[in-house]
């Protein structure tokens, strides 16, 4: 799971809000894996930097003395065994020790310690509309009620969200989101119902893309 939350991002992005959508689309970071995802022994060690430097890393593991690397650990490496978790300190210290004596290169003790975090990119598929709703800054249109529901057009292909139907509450002055028009994307015609305790109420649609008029 992301680490940095879309909010979070956008606090450092450019103010420009198609030029954050890009940045925000294009950002990645490194997450940690699960437990059992991220637990390393011989094979996993041989997979990650090859045959010849895994084999160096063992034979220097297995030669290191009992106060450098313990009998327990050097165990936790055997195929047979389920391996150590790589992202504890004590794993970190031990392919760091690996790295200072020799045993492997400082390149391959990242990757090795690389291997507890997987990379994502959290906000590659987002819109412009989830932009400017997450800034608060997104454009609304007033809209009118009829038989329960709310209809609107589109004018133009845009990319594929789900405007809010919005309701201003008349005890707090506040828009509230009360249901959405699903999927809209292509030119043409959505609707969406009406809860019955807002039908009286001032409604709104969101209108990110300047894109909608009333049906």
């Amino acid at each position: 799971m992301s680490t940095t939350s879309l909010s979070q991002f956008l606090e450092t992005a450019s103010v420009i809000d198609t030029e954050a959508l890009l940045e925000a689309r294009a950002f990645s970071e490194q997450v940690l894996k699960p437990t059992d995802e991220r637990m390393m022994n011989e094979r996993t060690v041989m997979g990650l930097i090859g045959m010849q430097s895994g084999e160096t890393f063992m034979q220097s593991l297995e030669a290191a003395p009992a106060e450098m690397i313990p009998a327990r650990v050097k165990a936790w490496f055997k195929p047979s065994e389920a391996g150590i978790d790589v992202a504890t300190p004590s794993a970190v210290g031990l392919i760091d020790a690996m790295a200072g004596a020799g045993a492997i290169t400082v390149d391959e003790a990242g990757v090795l310690k690389g291997y507890a975090y997987s990379t994502v990119t959290p906000f590659e598929r987002i819109t412009l509309h989830d932009v400017l709703l997450t800034r608060d800054t997104c454009p609304a249109i007033a809209v009118t009620q009829s038989g329960g529901y709310v209809v609107i057009t589109t004018t133009a292909e845009i990319e594929v969200h789900s405007p809010r139907l919005l309701a201003l509450n008349p005890r707090t002055g506040v828009q509230v989101r009360i249901e959405s028009f699903r999927g809209v994307s292509s030119a043409g015609t959505y609707d969406a119902r009406v809860p019955s305790e807002w039908r009286n109420a001032d409604l709104f649609v969101d209108d990110a893309y300047g894109v909608v008029g009333a049906g």
